[in-house]
């Protein structure tokens, strides 16, 4: 971490792989945002004897589900892949075989671009959810808060500099990619320019978690000279 002009603080984020298939091939220079939410509809509990006295949620939950995942949020940008949304679990909590639940609900993640904010984006969800209910179907989205915005940082000096600390290292030049989860440099990139790169992702959050003990030395050797580069 150093200081540029101004006191402007660019930080390299160390230590959570970045690489795929072998240290040097990228570089993460963006995260798309996450956004959660869970998705209700209300029927009316009855008998599966019965049906015209019950109104089942479980068909127009299905419906929905569909009917948002059907069109895509957009088709990418220049920085990143496309949005996409995701339902995760389907749920009625529903131990009768032979009754009609009063509810279904069903919970989704979406990771989004740089065409949507947080609040663009749950607009955007609601207006599809509308349009799909109707006036009949009792649908409605509850949302979870979240501090994961989608971030950037564009080529320029600073990620032209760790590229040929990459390069020098490892003999790869790394390509520039935003793909994968969050992280945690979410919560500095609205501060100052931040690029991410560390160890190769292979068992990544696995039991053995492991990596070769080259790797972590050529690693020390990239940092010691984007450092190098940064101060000189």
């Amino acid at each position: 971490m150093g200081h540029g002009a101004g006191g402007e603080i660019r930080p390299l984020r160390a230590g959570e792989p970045s690489n795929v298939e072998t240290l040097g091939d990228c570089i993460k220079v963006g995260r798309r945002g996450s956004l959660s939410g869970t998705l209700y509809v209300d029927g009316t509990q009855g008998h599966v004897a019965y049906p015209h006295r019950a109104s089942n949620p479980v068909p127009d939950i299905s419906a929905l589900i569909v009917a948002l995942g059907d069109e895509p949020l957009d088709h990418g940008s220049a920085q990143f892949q496309p949005s996409n949304l995701e339902f995760t679990s389907v749920d009625v909590g529903n131990t009768a075989g032979n009754v009609i639940p009063g509810q279904a609900r069903a919970k989704f993640n979406i990771r989004f671009n740089d065409h949507h904010t947080q609040d663009s984006l749950r607009a955007l969800v609601e207006r599809r959810l509308t349009q799909a209910a109707g006036n009949r179907v009792r649908a409605r989205i509850v949302w979870e808060p979240s501090n994961s915005n989608v971030f950037v940082t564009k080529p320029g000096a600073f990620t032209d500099l760790a590229v040929a600390a990459i390069e020098e290292i490892t003999g790869r030049r790394p390509e520039m990619s935003t793909s994968g989860g969050t992280s945690d440099a979410r919560f500095i990139a609205s501060y100052c320019p931040v690029i991410e790169f560390g160890l190769v992702g292979q068992t990544m959050h696995q039991v053995d978690e492991r990596t070769p003990i080259s790797d972590l030395e050529k690693l020390t050797r990239v940092y010691r000279g984007v450092l190098d580069r940064y101060f000189a």
